[in-house]
């Protein structure tokens, strides 16, 4: 597949996520501050940016999440932060949510990209159930992801970069490395080369998706 039919296929991903999983709290704009309420021409524009960030995500994960139940993102004034299991949100359950403040995403894009791939390691470990285990505990849905979680696990116990991304969980290693990947990624083959082989071969490779 060449890249502009694979990009599209994306986009056409992300518009049923979108759909599906992605909300705005009301008062959003509001309550951020002055700057970050001026940044933004209107209240879906949020969630318009996070869509095109995720585009660097292979179109396989994706479809994964998108075929998921759970796993929700709400635009928000509050902190990033992932919460596994039930969520009450504007009068209705939402199930395993990632809040992404509209203040990250303009000033700290870091840190909402860490919440959103918190999600993404509970999702690859168990479809984000409540009670199911994360990818970055050794767990995955599918064969694939079950031997690329124990290889991580490994990687995570020899504990390359972990003192410079930052990571005093197994959890906060997934997040951060593929976070540098997604960014800098050839200063995650300094800071952890088997981790950067393990993004660039599998968890971020079209192909091993395929």
């Amino acid at each position: 597949m060449d890249s502009i039919p694979l990009l599209d296929a994306k986009r056409q991903t992300l518009r049923a996520l979108w759909r599906d999983k992605m909300h705005v709290e009301p008062q959003a704009l509001e309550r951020s501050p002055v700057a970050v309420r001026a940044s933004y021409a209107h209240i879906w524009e949020p969630a318009e940016v996070w869509m095109q960030a995720l585009e660097v995500l292979p179109l396989g994960l994706l479809c994964l999440w998108g075929d998921c139940s759970h796993g929700h993102l709400v635009f928000t004034a509050q902190a990033s932060e992932y919460r596994p299991g039930a969520q009450i949100w504007q009068g209705k359950t939402l199930e395993s949510v990632c809040y992404l403040s509209l203040a990250d995403l303009r000033q700290n894009s870091r840190h909402a990209m860490w919440a959103t791939l918190a999600l993404v390691d509970h999702l690859l470990g168990s479809q984000a159930q409540p009670d199911g285990l994360w990818f970055s505990d050794g767990q995955g849905v599918t064969p694939h992801l079950r031997a690329a979680a124990a290889r991580f696990v490994a990687l995570h116990v020899l504990g390359y970069g972990a003192e410079e991304l930052k990571a005093a969980t197994a959890r906060d290693y997934f997040a951060h490395a593929l976070e540098l990947y997604l960014t800098l990624p050839q200063r995650l083959n300094v800071l952890a080369p088997q981790m950067y082989r393990l993004c660039r071969h599998e968890l971020m490779n079209e192909a091993w998706w395929s």
